[in-house]
């Protein structure tokens, strides 16, 4: 249930990606980062779609990497039975990380303009740094799949 009162409905869509990346699945993104009933279909699949082709474009060598590696889709060799498998499995999760959260921090920015009536304002939904918060948790993310540490310095 929503601030407002509304029931999340959750969507039943997948997502389908590039063949090596997983598919994503709106309902997945809504239960796993509690996103507000007030969003429309539509705007979860587009935000979604812009998400993962951001994240698809921004692990381009990672996916390069992978493949050189004999690796052709990464959820089948994905398991827990083994140390590869297992770190295979990582890299799954990572992903999905970096893709719903980019979402969501995308989905966060636009909350005022979803829902403004005043009885129903929530601080914790619209406040510019939530944003960023989940920004930063995808290129984070992102960042661990490329495997470079949280933080980058350079001799200039």
């Amino acid at each position: 249930m929503s601030f407002s009162g509304k029931p999340t409905t959750f969507v039943e869509q997948a997502i389908e990606n590039d063949g090596f990346w997983p598919n994503l699945s709106v309902a997945e993104l809504q239960k796993g980062y509690r996103l507000p009933a007030e969003y429309l279909v539509d705007m979860l699949v587009t935000e979604l779609t812009t998400a993962m082709i951001e994240v698809n474009a921004d692990l381009a060598t990672v996916k390069s990497v992978l493949l050189v590696a004999g690796v052709s889709n990464l959820e089948a060799v994905a398991g827990a039975a083994t140390p590869v498998e297992w770190a295979y499995a990582y890299k799954v999760m990572l992903y999905k990380r970096a893709v719903y959260t980019r979402a969501k921090s995308s989905l966060l920015t636009q909350f005022a303009t979803v829902n403004r009536r005043e009885s129903a304002e929530n601080v914790g939904k619209e406040l510019p740094e939530r944003g960023e918060t989940f920004l930063g948790f995808s290129q984070q993310a992102v960042r661990s799949m490329q495997g470079r540490g949280r933080i980058t310095a350079a001799l200039l």
